[in-house]
């Protein structure tokens, strides 16, 4: 299934690996690095997208995860 990250950046649910969540000690904003394969295992990308708080990314990671449990 496919899930929507962002305007015009789709991600099949069986494509992601890892998803990880960090404070930027600098300027305070809330990190989620998306890790997935490719059309092609043998690579990998990456994908982060930035938050000002914390309830803008629990809000995003949310709905990541209800799109994921569906598959």
């Amino acid at each position: 299934m496919l899930v929507k990250i962002e305007d015009g950046f789709y991600l099949n649910t069986q494509h992601i690996i890892a998803i990880r969540v960090s404070k930027n000690a600098t300027d305070g904003n809330f990190v989620v690095a998306i890790e997935y394969t490719p059309n092609n295992i043998q690579s990998m990308g990456s994908y982060e997208k930035a938050f000002n708080s914390k309830l803008e990314a629990e809000i995003f990671l949310q709905t990541l995860h209800q799109h994921i449990s569906k598959v």
